[in-house]
């Protein structure tokens, strides 16, 4: 079993490049149950941003897996394979393992120690999850890595003083818009992006904002929040001419503003239009910025700004690396427990029914006790039963993490499992099933 990631972000690849494999909610489901109809794959999770397109998987055969995926991907960059092919990445298990908590924790994003993806990540596995695309290792590493991440951020100060996407985007303004206070500001899309340049624009003084969605009471809620005006995005072409500064963030896979439609608007004014495209794919065409008074930025002209803002937090990533390194040895840990699960398992199978038992035993002997007695005496036959299997299951799991002779290690469990009465299957690193192991004690007269 292998864990493998395939991807591109934005050290590998432009955003031209990255903005080819945005994959919207719909396609990244389609993506992962092809992937893990695959023989070869058997959990998968994709996650796509701005600054990343990544494909989690965890596989049985290697190289299928990782051709597979590689396929799959340049199959969506089409005639633009080759360029795509250059920006990938391949990393396998540990590199991968660490590799997830490393972008979880903000240390692989344009702005470190952002916090955006942290929850872009946790909605990307929920959404695998829902859709039955993730299993037992999956599960287990993606919840991890949530843990891990808000800890990251709670257990040091790689948060504080954050920049974010639109905090640069507001920034970079501020140094190449005069009076910033005094223009008007045309919001373009209501989601989480438009919402945090909005409150970072407001803060600089610019309370002159227009929301334009394609969903107008979204658009109203936004407007609401930070009193503003709230319009249709139809109507928000229109006001285009009275703008001065327009920030555009919407999930489309064609550009919103395309330079044929804002010939006219720019024609009709005199002073500069400063556009800021948050949007990945773009939203904006970029030959846009061949008019002279237009002042075009996307996510790749932040770069300067954000590194300025980011040196204090580089300090702080030291402290979350280490703490990366213990949560690998933590993974490892548990995956090493992976062949007991089935024991421990019919154990506490085995100890629920006898409380069952117990209680039907009780409730014949006994038939006048009240609700409220009946509970107390099930509690304490649970809590009894808990304290019985509790050894076994940590002798178990101990024996499973620690031994590193796997024959030994085999022998160990099959002897615990006859001593418990147990008949669950396990399987140790050597592909020895519980027969088979059975077979080896009667051989040595155990």
């Amino acid at each position: 079993m292998t864990v493998l990631v395939v991807g591109l972000n934005h050290t590998s690849a432009s955003l031209s490049i990255r903005e080819l494999l945005h994959f919207s909610k719909e396609e990244k489901e389609s993506l992962e149950k092809k992937l893990i109809s695959n023989c070869g794959i058997s959990e998968c999770v994709v996650i796509s941003t701005c600054n990343r397109t990544e494909v989690y998987a965890v596989a049985d055969r290697l190289a299928l897996a990782e051709g597979l995926i590689k396929s799959c991907l340049l199959k969506k960059a089409a005639a633009d394979s080759k360029k795509v092919e250059k920006s990938l990445y391949v990393k396998r298990n540990d590199e991968a393992i660490t590799h997830l908590f490393t972008v979880i924790c903000g240390l692989d994003s344009i702005v470190v120690g952002e916090t955006q993806i942290l929850g872009q990540v946790k909605e990307a596995f929920f959404q695998s999850q829902k859709a039955g695309c993730t299993g037992t290792i999956f599960n287990r590493l993606f919840q991890q890595a949530i843990t891990a991440g808000k800890r990251a951020h709670t257990a040091t100060g790689i948060g504080e003083q954050a920049v974010s996407v639109s905090y640069a985007a507001v920034q970079l303004l501020k140094q190449q818009v005069p009076r910033l206070d005094q223009k008007q500001t045309l919001m373009i899309g209501a989601g989480e992006m438009c919402r945090l340049a909005a409150r970072h624009v407001q803060s600089e003084g610019c309370t002159r904002l227009t929301f334009a969605n394609r969903t107008l009471h979204r658009a109203q809620k936004l407007a609401g929040q930070f009193g503003g005006t709230a319009c249709s995005l139809e109507e928000g072409f229109r006001l285009m001419e009275q703008a001065d500064i327009i920030i555009c963030s919407v999930h489309k896979r064609d550009y919103l503003l395309r330079s044929s439609d804002m010939h006219d608007v720019i024609a009709k004014r005199k002073r500069p239009l400063y556009v800021i495209d948050l949007g990945v794919p773009r939203n904006v065409d970029p030959d846009i910025a061949r008019y002279e008074t237009v002042h075009l930025y996307d996510v790749d002209h932040l770069n300067g700004v954000i590194e300025s803002n980011s040196r204090r937090r580089l300090e702080e990533a030291q402290k979350i690396k280490r703490m990366i390194q213990e949560e690998l040895a933590d993974f490892h840990e548990w995956k090493q427990t992976l062949p007991v699960i089935p024991l421990i398992r019919e154990l506490q199978e085995n100890a629920s029914q006898l409380e069952v038992e117990a209680m039907r035993n009780i409730n014949n002997k006994l038939p006048n006790l009240t609700e409220r007695e009946k509970e107390v005496i099930r509690k304490f036959a649970r809590m009894i039963s808990n304290q019985l299997i509790r050894q076994p299951i940590l002798m178990m799991k101990e024996i499973a993490s620690e031994e590193m002779d796997q024959a030994q290690k085999a022998e160990y469990l099959a002897f615990a499992s006859r001593l418990l009465g147990l008949e669950s299957e396990f399987y140790t690193d050597l592909g020895r099933s519980r027969a088979q192991v059975s077979e080896m004690l009667k051989d040595t007269g155990s």
